[in-house]
């Protein structure tokens, strides 16, 4: 974030909890209806990141089932791990 000048606002939770972001601080972290917050509670304090969306360069790739097993090989995964493992992936 950009340090450049601090800004601080005092806000009110609504009755169910709900708070209102000050425009200026939207403004300055590009926050608008599509972003993301990560809320991460600290000691006694609410600490609220966005999160930014990375394109995707290409499309995922699949695995093969060889290569699948060669991972549960390396990974050293416990055989009941591993089989809830292949069970999730069919």
């Amino acid at each position: 974030m950009d340090k450049e000048k601090e800004m601080s606002k005092v806000v009110k939770p609504l009755a169910k909890g709900q708070i209102t972001i000050p425009a200026e601080f939207r403004e300055r972290l590009n926050i608008d209806s599509d972003t993301l917050l990560y809320l991460q509670l600290k000691g006694g304090k609410i600490e609220i990141t966005p999160l930014r969306v990375v394109p995707q360069r290409g499309v995922l790739r699949e695995y093969s089932l060889e290569e699948i097993e060669q991972f549960l090989v390396e990974d050293e995964l416990d055989e009941e791990t591993a089989a809830k493992v292949r069970q999730l992936l069919g």
